[in-house]
């Protein structure tokens, strides 16, 4: 499956939503980075799929939240993005592949985590059927929380002419509807939100 919403400019954006000095900004993003953390370490998983890692920026994240990492994996289609999480995480494992890989079969995680990545993707519904078949134990989903995630854009005057919506966001939720869609495929343990995201974590049916 190759249909997502990568676009030229997707690592310029992705960077520079990580080195926004706005504090408005840096407040939302530590926020739910803070919620990711605490999520994942009460989980404690062995080994973490992480779709869509892009530049590794989770990764950096996380190690200053004093989250165990053993067993990472990252996983992109972006080979550019993934020679930056390698020069930063060279410890680290980068595979740059897409989800449906047939090399990824026969393996399974005790964590799949997808952060800020259905919502770009054409076929989401295929993506979650793939990440629950990966999964032996948790999965760790996050997408923005609609209207809202629109709306913060909006007030910041970003992506204005789109009325907030983000140039790759082809899919909108919110937390009841999130659940709702993960809940055809997983059985949802709980859903939380930190403005303007909505984090859900899940398990295998």
């Amino acid at each position: 499956m190759d249909a997502t919403t990568i676009r030229h400019d997707t690592t310029e954006r992705h960077v520079a939503k990580y080195a926004n000095k706005n504090p408005i900004h840096r407040l939302s993003l530590g926020r739910f980075h803070d919620l990711v953390a605490e999520t994942v370490r009460e989980v404690a998983p062995s080994s973490i799929l992480d779709f869509g890692c892009g530049e590794g920026f989770v990764l950096d994240e996380l190690s200053e939240r004093g989250v165990s990492l053993k067993g990472y994996e990252g996983l992109d289609l972006r080979e550019d993005a993934l020679a930056a999480a390698r020069s930063r995480w060279p410890e680290q494992r980068f595979t740059c592949a897409n989800l449906f890989d047939g090399a990824l079969d026969e393996r399974r995680y005790d964590m799949v985590m997808s952060l800020e990545v259905l919502e770009h993707l054409f076929e989401p519904e295929k993506a979650l059927e793939r990440l629950v078949t990966l999964c032996s134990g948790k999965l760790l989903l996050t997408v923005p929380n609609e209207p809202w995630f629109q709306l913060a854009n909006l007030a910041r005057g970003r992506d204005f002419i789109r009325l907030g919506n983000h140039p790759e966001h082809i899919n909108h939720w919110n937390a009841k509807t999130f659940a709702a869609f993960v809940g055809e495929h997983a059985r949802v343990i709980n859903v939380k939100t930190r403005f303007p995201f909505v984090i859900l974590l899940a398990e295998p049916k």
